[in-house]
């Protein structure tokens, strides 16, 4: 099982990708330019290529609140919806607050980037640079990280 975590986005998004054999890849994606429908589905083929790399069977979203989402995340989450089922894959949706009721000792997204780079060591890097940028780029990439690590956690684990 290959879980994508992916912590959406209209401008960056955050993606994770877990394995049995841990956290295969990390990164912050920009779609810089402004919100249309080429952009939303240039944003779903980004999310497909991973889908199809990693043979992705299990997806953690995590998604704004209702009262947060706009009319450009919910055509994402329509078109996200459609992907997933054509691939198959499983699909879990996690608000912050629920990350927050699974991890109670995470407060704010300094505690998220801290932990983590405290469960994938390799992260420690972008962690510390991060921590020292005034605009943080990189919160959605600790975000997709820890929602994948937290559905790892929630599922069966079978063999690859």
């Amino acid at each position: 099982m290959v879980i994508l975590g992916i912590s959406i986005g209209t401008r960056t998004s955050g993606i994770a990708i877990i394995s049995r054999n841990g956290l295969i890849e990390w990164r912050t994606l920009s779609f810089k330019n402004s919100w249309s429908e080429k952009k939303a589905d240039y944003i779903i083929r980004t999310y497909e290529r991973y889908i199809k790399r990693h043979k992705v069977t299990v997806v953690s979203l995590k998604v704004p609140p209702l009262t947060h989402q706009t009319k450009a995340i919910t055509d994402i989450l329509e078109k996200l919806v459609a992907l997933f089922t054509y691939h198959g894959c499983m699909v879990e949706y996690k608000t912050k607050v629920q990350i927050k009721e699974a991890i109670p000792d995470l407060r704010n997204s300094k505690d998220i980037i801290n932990y983590s780079a405290t469960l994938y060591p390799v992260l420690v890097q972008k962690q510390q640079r991060e921590l020292r940028n005034r605009n943080k780029y990189h919160d959605k990439m600790f975000e997709a990280v820890l929602v994948a690590h937290l559905c790892k956690q929630e599922t069966s684990y079978p063999p690859d």
